[in-house]
């Protein structure tokens, strides 16, 4: 059971969309950077071949105050993504993005503060980051969060009329995500 929980949460993290809201004055430059990176990681051209480009781009990005840049240097890292895996580098860049508002960001942030993967463990901030990442719709952190009420677990009450909305909101979202920009 734990398994198939897993794996729709993983499911439900991938492909959804996410705030690119310009940060700086050259935010145009920074937007167009961003698709060039997002493209070299998952475009029709995509191969490991482009992931230095990829990260370049998305470092100066991130460096900038781009949230989803942020958020994508922080898949890089989490995954080893032509660059060396390294966890607390990557709840470093997740983080960021949290801050500002990628809502996949706040999800994986948030599922790492529980498993102490690069950071100190730490359920009550994670819970936290389901709650925004809930609010904002993401239906991986809607699953989670129902589930959390089902359990009476991450600090929730038990609640099975709230663990219900929570999973026909979840359903529903992830029948209606919007795609990548």
């Amino acid at each position: 059971m734990k398994d198939r929980i897993a794996a729709l949460l993983l499911a439900a993290s991938a492909g959804l969309a996410h705030a690119t809201a310009p940060t700086a004055p050259g935010a145009a430059s920074g937007i167009t950077a961003l698709n060039e990176a997002r493209e070299l990681l998952r475009g029709p051209a995509a191969s490991p071949a482009g992931w230095p480009r990829a990260f370049s781009l998305l470092k100066i990005a991130a460096e900038d105050g781009n949230a989803a840049a942020a958020y994508y240097l922080g898949l890089m890292y989490r995954n080893g993504m032509g660059v060396a895996r390294d966890s607390n580098l990557a709840a470093h860049w997740l983080c960021k993005a949290a801050q500002g508002r990628v809502a996949p960001a706040m999800f994986l942030y948030a599922n790492m503060l529980l498993n102490g993967e690069g950071a100190a463990r730490d359920e009550a901030t994670a819970r936290r980051w389901i709650e925004q990442a809930a609010a904002l719709e993401h239906p991986g952190a809607m699953l989670q969060m129902a589930l959390a009420l089902r359990e009476g677990s991450m600090g929730f009450e038990r609640d099975e009329a709230q663990y219900e909305i929570y999973m026909k909101e979840a359903a529903h979202a992830l029948r209606h995500q919007m795609p990548e920009p």
